[in-house]
């Protein structure tokens, strides 16, 4: 049977309406973390489109303003939040 990747799963753990493009979807996973490989066998596109995407201005901005949405908006208050925690709580 062969290996089984994580990736082999992803296209029905991602919780997204079909109306959502390829593209759309592949911002999301790359948001989360995903690399162009993982986005592309997801969604059943080549990695190397996924890597063409990435080149452009408007898709990189989108998967910036994605990652930033998942962590947050108070962005420098998380940022406060991590050096505090590794400076023994700012004590």
């Amino acid at each position: 049977m062969g290996n089984v990747n994580a990736h082999d799963d992803a296209p029905s753990l991602l919780p997204l309406s079909p109306k959502v493009s390829r593209k759309e979807r592949a911002a999301v996973l790359l948001a989360l973390g995903g690399t162009s490989t993982i986005a592309g066998r997801a969604l059943d596109v080549d990695p190397s489109t996924v890597r063409r995407w990435r080149q452009t201005p408007g898709f990189r901005a989108t998967v910036s303003d994605l990652r930033l949405r998942l962590i947050g908006h108070d962005l420098v208050g998380a940022l406060a939040a991590v050096a505090a925690s590794e400076n023994g709580g700012g004590q």
